[in-house]
């Protein structure tokens, strides 16, 4: 029986990694271990047998569990004793790239074509950071051993008292080739939630990054909301925290961990002085993390437009900005008896609550468009449906029943999609037909929630301004909504402010091709003069010519004329004319 070859790999003899290892063995599949620390491996297998040998007999059918674990010396053996195509997981080299880098440098070399790594994620709660996706290492080893699937797991945060009491899995999001993690996955499942984003290792840190923005944006709109239930309202913390509850009802379109929570934390009285909430008592700024700027970042990278995100990162900005928001509170104020809207209480807090639903579903529609794009950018493949999935398990930061709506919307497109009769090989498909949709609000579920909501949403917006509340992300998203189903907007006059200051040109409508026009008389005046000294200076040019040649006693060479634009037709009048098509390879930008 020991030269038979096993089936899985675990390299890292951590807790979890003991665990998964014992977890296969136990059920009579065979498992091959290694450690950096060699004399330890023995001390495993050891403890391994003696409990499985407690409960087994001599009548036992072979193979017995308690020898399905056996020891490697190193990393080399470890690959021999594996059946082809091996499945290896490293464990214990979270944040720690450079002991995979070594771990990796020893297996590529002995692996072969379609042979599977996994690198597991955090394996405990030291290490909060969020690892930029260029930065990933697997992404750089993947280029050296192609023919190898290399995968990389991310662990997503959940609720502490979750992960103490163990009520949920570990929840890991998966990044590499489909094929390799469809291998791999049943020997994961037992140990974690796992779910596959994408064909790139660094995808699933992307995934994470997006989190991170959509977990900042929908707290920075429900305390918006709280805001606008106390000033606007006049609701007292208990107050506010019975409406969260309200909100929060099972099966409500708000229902969600966030809500839960904060209902609670309104309630919550400080034990430090007695007096008042402890909400009373924190201070009302955030630490800025450059991890928050990424999305900003890479939403302006690939020219997709995030004002729900810009928003949430610049209320940090302004949140630090502590003592001057003080100074200027004495400075710039709003007028007494200014004139603010009179509404009844239960209207504002039913439109508080539909305009906090529509603002988040903006966000992470921005959200997901942004990863789209990379994805599209990168050739991920990415499936956003699977990271709304995970996101939405219980204990998550964003657990709610919208996500799981979106999640349904998401799925349906896709389902739709799928059933959709196949095209004609040699039909020609409509531009951008086999795209995904680039936008969720225009999900047909999601897009009559919005229909339904927005005026409930203008509302709040509306009476925050009046009342000089701020609501940045509750605003932006509206302007974003607006924008986005705007069939025109205002950029018209923006290009011909900018033709009419240095001729830089337009499309239009209904002609193809670059245009520009001469706005007043100096403009026509000054395009004639460009084109006199143009057509000067070729006539110039051609006599120049013309005489080398007959100096040099050689037939002067025919040159082709530059066809020029044509001249704008002037008006006596005003100096006007129609506008000029220009040739493109001349046209200023």
């Amino acid at each position: 029986m020991s030269h038979e070859l096993c089936e899985l790999g675990v390299v890292g003899l951590s807790t979890i990694g003991q665990s998964l290892a014992a977890q296969h063995a136990s059920n009579k599949t065979r498992v091959c271990v290694a450690d950096e620390d060699p004399t330890f491996v023995p001390q495993v297998i050891d403890e391994y047998r003696i409990q499985m040998e407690a409960g087994e007999s001599e009548s036992d059918p072979l193979p017995r569990a308690s020898l399905c674990m056996l020891p490697s010396d190193t990393l080399e053996q470890l690959v021999a004793r594996l059946a082809s195509p091996r499945k290896i997981v490293v464990f214990g080299t979270h944040a720690d790239d450079q002991k995979f880098e070594q771990v990796w440098n020893k297996l590529s070399p002995n692996l072969e074509s379609g042979d599977m790594v996994l690198r597991w994620g955090k394996e405990d709660g030291s290490d909060l950071n969020i690892q930029f996706y260029n930065d990933s290492i697997c992404r750089a080893l993947q280029t050296q051993n192609l023919e190898v699937h290399l995968l990389e797991m991310v662990r997503l945060e959940a609720d502490r008292t979750a992960i103490f009491e163990g009520e949920t899995p570990e929840v890991f999001m998966v990044g590499g080739s489909r094929e390799g993690y469809d291998q791999m996955e049943p020997y994961i499942r037992p140990c974690a939630l796992v779910g596959h984003v994408g064909n790139d290792a660094g995808c699933a840190h992307y995934a994470h990054m997006i989190q991170r923005a959509i977990e900042n944006g929908v707290a920075q709109t429900v305390a918006e909301g709280s805001h606008i239930l106390s000033r606007a309202a006049g609701h007292e913390h208990q107050d506010i925290g019975k409406v969260m509850g309200k909100w929060n009802v099972a099966g409500g379109r708000l229902a969600s961990y966030l809500l839960r929570i904060s209902s609670k934390i309104f309630y919550k009285r400080d034990k430090i002085t007695n007096k008042g909430f402890v909400i009373e008592h924190i201070v009302d700024s955030i630490d800025l993390n450059a991890v928050d700027t990424w999305v900003t970042l890479e939403a302006t990278k690939l020219g997709i437009p995030a004002p729900t995100v810009n928003a949430t990162l610049e209320s940090r900005f302004l949140s630090v900005m502590k003592d001057e928001r003080v100074e200027a509170s004495g400075i710039l104020k709003v007028p007494e008896g200014a004139d603010t809207p009179s509404v009844m209480k239960d209207q504002i807090g039913d439109d508080c609550g539909n305009a906090i639903y529509c603002a988040c579903m903006c966000l992470i529609a921005e959200c997901l468009a942004i990863f789209q794009a990379a994805s599209d950018m990168e050739a991920w493949d990415v499936n956003v449906a699977e990271c709304v999935r995970l996101w939405n398990q219980p204990g998550s930061f964003l657990e709610s029943s919208l996500l799981g709506r979106i999640h349904s919307a998401l799925a349906n497109e896709k389902s739709i999609k799928n059933e959709e009769p196949t095209k004609i090989e040699d039909e020609e498909p409509k531009e951008n037909e086999f795209e995904e949709t680039r936008n969720l609000m225009i999900l047909p579920a999601i897009a009559t929630d919005l229909q339904e909501m927005h005026m409930s949403w203008r509302r709040i917006v509306t009476l925050s301004f009046a009342s000089a509340i701020p609501c940045p992300t509750l605003s932006s998203s509206l302007t974003y909504y607006d924008s986005y189903r705007s069939h025109k907007l205002p950029f018209g006059l923006i290009r011909a402010q900018r033709d009419f200051f240095d001729s830089s040109g337009y499309s239009r409508f209904e002609q193809e091709g670059w245009f520009s026009t001469c706005w007043t008389k100096e403009h026509t005046m000054e395009r004639k003069k460009k084109e006199a000294q143009a057509a000067a200076a070729a006539e110039a040019e051609a006599a120049m010519t013309k005489a080398e040649a007959m100096e040099g006693g050689t037939k002067p060479k025919r040159t082709r004329k530059r066809k020029s634009a044509p001249a704008p037709a002037i008006s006596p009048e005003d100096g006007l004319d129609d506008a000029f098509e220009e040739h493109p390879e001349e046209a200023i930008m």
